[in-house]
């Protein structure tokens, strides 16, 4: 899944080692429109969201030539030591004070805590 894979690149550049990054969560994924076989797809992804061992990446996927948006949505990593327990990733990354970084920060707290309602 390019989706994936285009959030854990971000996730890595973030952090700095790939080999300690594990995707633990897809959520708020939304397909908006459909992709077409042959379609060239381009993948943006930035960080939304940091906890203590965790980084959530916001990615988006447009169709290349037309450039509407086909799919978006956050994938949430976690990092882990050698024996594969999560550790902390000493990120220094504050909530954002305003701007479309405060708004993905304030949507992975809420999908957050609506997976913690449902669970209950």
């Amino acid at each position: 899944m390019w989706f994936v894979e285009g959030a854990f690149i971000e996730a890595s550049r973030v952090y700095g080692d790939p080999s300690k990054i594990v995707c633990i969560k897809v959520h708020g994924m939304k397909f908006i429109r459909p992709g077409n076989n042959g379609d060239i797809l381009q993948i943006d992804s930035v960080l939304a969201h940091v906890g203590k061992t965790s980084l959530t990446i916001y990615t988006k996927i447009f169709k290349r030539v037309s450039g509407e948006q086909i799919v978006d949505g956050f994938v949430t990593f976690v990092t882990v030591d050698e024996n594969g327990k999560s550790m902390p990733h000493g990120i220094n990354y504050q909530k954002p004070a305003d701007g479309e970084k405060l708004k993905l920060w304030n949507e992975v707290e809420r999908l957050k805590h609506s997976d913690t309602q449902t669970k209950m």
